[in-house]
């Protein structure tokens, strides 16, 4: 592997991680505010719950600030710095050169890249525009938590820690997290397939619904948000079988 294919699956790991924890934590959370036999279940075990949820959170800021404080040793400005130090392994020559060694012949290595994108200087610097836009949101609203709060016990206030989670918002961190996935999604078409570079971000759907065997899984998040409803909706009994859970 590249030294860009190495840190890109870094990247994949960490936002991944950080996605999963969060959704996680959504999935407990609007389940048990929604479910009073959920809730119920929960607080004959309470200390369990509280620190297994607080746990989910902890975890999902954690990884956000590896991800975007610029002296983690693997953060996002890595994953393009790499890439703009060398644009010559996405030129269409080494995505030939890619193809080949899937043992596809050189013909149709040949005709496979005619046409296809290679990263451009100007792409980098579209891409670090738009990182840029969505690390100002993380550090005017996440990144004090993350110091503070959970990484470092930096303040103890319960009034200064209150006011730093008042300016969070769920829709916003699902949508940050929506742009590390499609940003990766992007780097990994433009570097395996040539495809021309379009940032768009994902838009989870957090559905509770069965996924029906002909369709896909959708990401992580999707999975894990789905998961957590239906661990938690085994463990409620079911009053047609005492004692025996549903």
């Amino acid at each position: 592997m590249t030294e860009f294919e190495t840190e890109l699956e870094v990247f994949r790991k960490e936002e991944e991680s950080a996605r999963q924890f969060f959704f996680s934590y959504l999935s407990v959370r609007t389940l048990a505010a929604n479910n009073p036999d959920v809730l119920r279940m929960m607080n004959t075990h309470p200390l369990f719950w509280v620190t297994t949820h607080y746990s989910m959170l902890v975890a999902a800021f954690v990884a956000l600030g590896r991800i975007f404080d610029q002296d983690s040793k693997h953060n996002i400005d890595r994953v393009i710095g790499i890439a703009a130090k060398d644009l010559s392994i996405f030129s269409l020559d080494a995505l030939r050169a890619r193809k080949e060694a899937l043992q596809i012949t050189k013909e149709e290595a040949a005709e496979y890249v005619i046409g296809k994108h290679a990263l451009t200087s100007a792409d980098v610097k579209l891409l670090r525009k738009q990182i840029d836009i969505r690390r100002r949101i993380y550090e005017a609203r996440y990144r004090d938590i993350r110091h503070k709060v959970f990484a470092h016990k930096a303040t103890a206030d319960m009034s200064e820690i209150n006011g730093m989670f008042a300016k969070t918002n769920i829709e916003e961190m699902k949508a940050l997290f929506g742009f590390l996935h499609a940003l990766h999604e992007a780097l990994w078409e433009v570097f395996n397939n040539g495809r021309k570079l379009a940032v768009k971000p994902y838009k989870f759907v957090l559905s509770t619904d069965p996924v029906p065997r002909h369709k896909p899984l959708g990401a992580p998040g999707e999975r894990i948000f789905r998961e957590g409803h239906a661990v938690l909706g085994l463990m409620v009994p079911d009053p047609d079988k005492p004692g025996v859970t549903g």
